[in-house]
């Protein structure tokens, strides 16, 4: 992402149109600038993060099934 796509997005993100998703989700409480975080990444790293995450995941899941 280019720094000018970036700013634009950035924008976009504190000024979604009224009435569009976007608008909606900041009025939910949803923390867009995650999304800017996220597109920052590339691919493979977007990637490993959700690897990473699955395998905590399975991990808390393995020890909540051992604690029943």
């Amino acid at each position: 992402m280019t720094s000018v796509e970036r700013d634009a997005l950035v924008d976009l993100i504190n000024n979604p149109p009224r009435g569009s998703k976007l608008a909606a989700a900041r009025d939910f409480g949803i923390d867009l600038s995650l999304f800017v975080s996220s597109l920052e990444l590339t691919p493979t790293e977007r990637a490993r993060r959700l690897s990473a995450a699955a395998s905590f995941f399975d991990s808390v899941r393995v020890i909540v099934r051992k604690s029943r």
